[in-house]
């Protein structure tokens, strides 16, 4: 191995770490300064090995173009946004910090054990989340469960996201397991996870956990093997969970009792959508400009029927809840586009390479691919995601797609 062999996988290693921890502070509500330092520090230690990385091809693959394309979108629309001064310091937010991990993950990701340690990583920063919603649920005798410390302050609909998003993995530890104590371990946190999404009473949640079930079905009835036992186990498990919840607790009953009245008004975000629709057909081509406060600005509204911002009616309506209709509001068609094929790439991508992996990097690939269809599309209809959440996802997904190509490519990965 040569000197600069060595040195770059050195950088690789600590670069790997740092990937690490940061996936450990993205479910944390403090330590915004240690996310930024792992993240910049990470991103110029990668520059500095981008010319010898051999995997660099994954940043040109179809779907890392039509991420940069999205990417390219968000920067147009701040060339023409109303604000061009706080567009362009929005920029080094989500923007910013999306490129940065796409990067990270997707090219020093691009390993066998690398992708099975942090699939592994995720299985206690699932139970901690939990045991923060769980602490915060009987010490605050909080009606709806949700993340109420210092640590980690989420409203429920957010603190559901979370597990859904995390919960995935879980299955791909979960059908990697042998040891009998530790599947009765892991079918106990997936039980205590299932509680917890019914008890926050999130709608969203709840559809886009029963998604990830009825995909994970799909999977398992098709897919060579996988352990039909732990599957059906797992699914008698949650069905007697949900169930116990449900009926437990007179406050979550009210709550989903009220389901076919709220989907007349899809608990009141018409009200939002309505004067978000009309403000974006004024400039429904580059949109009225990147950064959350835009959407709060009166300007947008002044010639549509509304007048003024949704916000200034009720305080919750400082946001779309909507994660398609906030990108059609702040960049237009030319952003709609591409996010939509971006996600509809993805999931195609990611679920027709699952199939044609038998080992844990085609259970990670599926996982990815429900967390697309349940978070980004079906909760994003809902509530806000945040584009860094699915920067990982996809980096995660790219780095297993590369690892099955270098394995038939004979290069070893």
């Amino acid at each position: 191995m040569t000197e600069m062999n060595k040195k770059y996988e050195v950088i690789d290693r600590i670069l790997e770490v740092l990937i690490y921890l940061y996936l450990v502070f993205m479910f944390l509500s403090k330590g915004e300064a240690i996310r930024n330092i792992l993240l910049f520090s990470g991103f110029l230690l990668w520059l500095g090995t981008l010319k010898y990385r051999e995997n660099k091809w994954i940043l040109k693959e179809p779907l890392s173009i039509l991420f940069w394309v999205f990417i390219a979108s968000i920067f147009i629309s701040v060339i023409f946004s109303i604000d061009p001064v706080y567009s362009f310091w929005s920029l080094r937010g989500e923007p910013l910090k999306s490129v940065i991990i796409f990067s990270l993950v997707s090219t020093v990701i691009s390993d066998e054990n690398r992708l099975r340690k942090l699939v592994s990583l995720t299985l206690p920063v699932l139970v901690f989340t939990l045991f923060i919603g769980y602490y915060s649920y009987w010490a605050h005798d909080l009606p709806i469960m949700r993340a109420d410390t210092p640590l980690r302050h989420t409203w429920h609909a957010r603190f559901a996201m979370d597990i859904n998003t995390l919960l995935p993995f879980s299955f791909v530890i979960l059908y990697a397991l042998s040891n009998k104590k530790a599947v009765v371990f892991l079918l106990t946190v997936i039980a205590a996870a299932v509680a917890a999404i019914v008890l926050s009473t999130s709608r969203g949640g709840a559809a886009a956990f029963i998604s990830i079930l009825i995909m994970w079905a799909i999977y398992v009835s098709k897919k060579r093997g996988v352990h039909m036992g732990k599957t059906l186990a797992g699914l008698l498990l949650v069905s007697v969970i949900s169930a116990a919840v449900l009926f437990s607790s007179p406050v979550i009953m009210e709550k989903f009792s009220r389901i076919s009245t709220d989907l007349k008004t899809l608990t009141k975000r018409t009200d939002i959508w309505g004067p978000l629709v009309s403000a974006a057909s004024e400039k429904p081509i580059v949109g009225w400009g990147y950064g959350p406060e835009i959407f709060m600005m009166d300007e947008p509204f002044h010639n549509t029927p509304y007048k003024d911002a949704p916000v200034k009616d009720k305080p919750a309506f400082r946001n779309p809840h909507n994660a398609f209709l906030r990108v059609y509001f702040h960049q237009g068609v030319l952003g709609l586009i591409p996010y939509v094929l971006l996600i509809a790439y993805a999931v195609r991508e990611f679920w027709r390479n699952a199939f044609r992996i038998d080992n844990m990097s085609g259970n990670a690939l599926f996982a990815c691919s429900t967390i697309l269809v349940s978070i980004f599309v079906l909760n994003a209809l809902l509530e806000n995601t945040h584009f860094t959440d699915l920067a990982l996802i996809l980096g995660v997904g790219c780095a297993a797609v590369s690892i099955r190509r270098d394995r038939t490519n004979g290069s070893g990965g």
